[in-house]
């Protein structure tokens, strides 16, 4: 209830993205090399600081309140007296990820990006990362697909996946976002670590032959345009929609991939019915693949209707809230709340939101009864000629986050599914997520997103670790045989599973 009240105004980022620009500062056009001096770094962090300590509302889940200060003034003390934009905007996105919060995140200016996508620096070929080992993901280019990077610029593989996955945010203890972030935007987050590169020296080792190549760069809006160049087993059309079906009439089993929870339930649910409905009335459908793993949530009105579909009952999902402040301070650099521009009538309706929901307890702390956010969602539709009566199989990896985490968590419990991949990226037990706020750092323009709303799940499933994701039954993990070979080994596992139909046994793992 509470989290969805707070997404309705969630339609766009465009006026968040026309405001940053007309108030970017001078040094927007000068990009990555621009530099301002330790004072102005030095209130940038400072007022990061305070965004954490008072607007967010859970920041100290897992770092004390002293240890993440005690980081911040590390950070501010070994500053230099001037510091170039691309320096200082790495510095703040790695301290932000001490919070380990998926949903606080640090990105760089507007304009800055713009600009540098329209240049030739971006290095072109998406990688895979399989045993911490950095291989390239691509046909047609200058370095063969399952070419292992050595180094690149001097830089070693190894150095490149540490620096490379401390860009990113992840919630609690969970490592396979980091890796499937930095695997689909390797030349973004490449960029914004190292900065630009006209080209790229790559020392590379195949079939045991090492070799130094020269790799030019790319546009990266061109880059950026194709999904970073989409790795070569992401070729079918279920990858590029953000729905698809697919049957496979000899396993009688459907696929339905789901790359995204970003829509209106309305279009949502009537894309997922035009495309289920004239699917499932196939002849003798008896296995369900929902594939989730490259959904990194949205809004999660639309679980109810898919929960239908497959359970046949309303979603019941209760979770306890709880916020640190009922009022929405710093109005002068807000830019937007879950985005809508951050005028004086969002401010207040958010700020009434929260005064209505959230009471004072003992301890001085706002909670909110517990709540199943779906009550107030009824669809007004009839799902029973929808409702799906034989197995179904969900697959998981780092990049299932958010509302598609917490899908999979949920269905996880029932008893005729079956999850298949990887831990996903979004927490199993709970998370600060719910009225983001968007702020601008007043000096770098850096744009701080920090959540309001820190909620604990009831329903958490046997696999409880705290900052742990939702764990699948069968862990299958990517090899280089399967690159190679241009395999998607999640995908080929299920319907191996389907096709020969094992004595299924929860928590049985491969690849471990």
């Amino acid at each position: 209830m509470i989290r969805n009240t707070a997404i309705k105004v969630l339609k766009s980022t465009f006026a968040i993205i026309a405001l940053m620009i007309l108030s970017l500062s001078a040094f927007a056009n000068n990009g990555f090399d621009h530099v301002f001096s330790k004072q102005q770094a030095t209130q940038d962090l400072s007022f990061y600081f305070k965004l954490i300590d008072e607007q967010h509302g859970n920041p100290y889940a897992y770092i004390s309140r002293a240890e993440f200060k005690q980081l911040v003034d590390a950070n501010i003390n070994s500053l230099p007296e001037s510091i170039t934009y691309q320096h200082f905007s790495s510095l703040v996105v790695e301290l932000n990820q001490k919070l380990r919060c998926g949903h606080t995140a640090v990105s760089i200016d507007t304009q800055i990006l713009k600009t540098a996508t329209e240049k030739s620096d971006f290095f072109p070929y998406p990688v895979s990362i399989i045993d911490n080992e950095i291989y390239i993901d691509f046909e047609g280019g200058t370095l063969p697909l399952g070419s292992k990077i050595v180094s690149i610029n001097g830089i070693t593989s190894q150095q490149l996946v540490k620096e490379l996955t401390a860009l990113t945010v992840t919630d609690g203890y969970i490592e396979t976002k980091k890796y499937r972030e930095v695997e689909q935007k390797f030349g973004y987050y490449f960029f914004l670590k190292y900065g630009a590169s006209p080209e790229f020296n790559v020392d590379s080792n195949l079939n045991g032959k090492t070799s130094t190549t020269a790799v030019q760069g790319i546009p990266g809006n061109q880059m950026m345009a194709n999904n970073y160049m989409r790795p070569v087993y992401q070729t079918n059309e279920r990858y590029i929609h953000f729905t698809h079906v697919d049957a496979i009439d000899s396993l009688q089993t459907l696929v339905l991939t789901l790359n995204t929870f970003q829509a209106s339930p309305e279009w949502f649910f009537q894309k997922i019915y035009d495309q289920y409905s004239a699917a499932s009335k196939g002849a003798g459908v008896k296995n369900l693949v929902l594939d989730l793993r490259n959904n990194e949530g949205g809004d999660r009105r639309l679980l109810n209707f898919l929960y239908k579909m497959i359970a046949g009952t309303d979603l019941v999902d209760p979770s306890s809230t709880s916020t640190r402040s009922l009022k929405i301070t710093h109005e002068d650099q807000l830019m937007g709340i879950n985005g809508a521009v951050g005028s004086e009538e969002v401010v207040a309706n958010a700020e009434q939101y929260l005064e209505k929901y959230f009471t004072s307890n003992a301890k001085g702390e706002f909670v909110n009864d517990t709540q199943n956010w779906h009550e107030e969602f009824e669809l007004g539709f009839d799902l029973k000629d929808l409702k799906f009566e034989g197995q179904v199989y969900v697959l998981t990896s780092g990049k299932t986050f958010s509302a598609a985490a917490d899908f999979a968590r949920i269905l996880g419990q029932l008893d005729n599914v079956i999850l298949v991949g990887e831990e996903t990226g979004g927490a199993n037990a709970g998370r600060t997520a719910n009225m983001l706020l968007n702020y601008s750092l007043p000096n770098s323009a850096l744009m701080v997103q920090v959540p309001v709303i820190s909620e604990t799940f009831q329903n958490k499933g046997d696999k409880n670790e705290k900052g742990r994701g939702v764990f699948p039954d069968f862990t299958v993990k990517k090899t280089y045989a399967d690159l190679i070979n241009k395999q998607d080994a999640v995908f080929n596992f299920t319907l191996d599973l389907i096709a020969h139909k094992p004595n299924l046994v929860a928590s049985t793992s491969l690849g471990q």
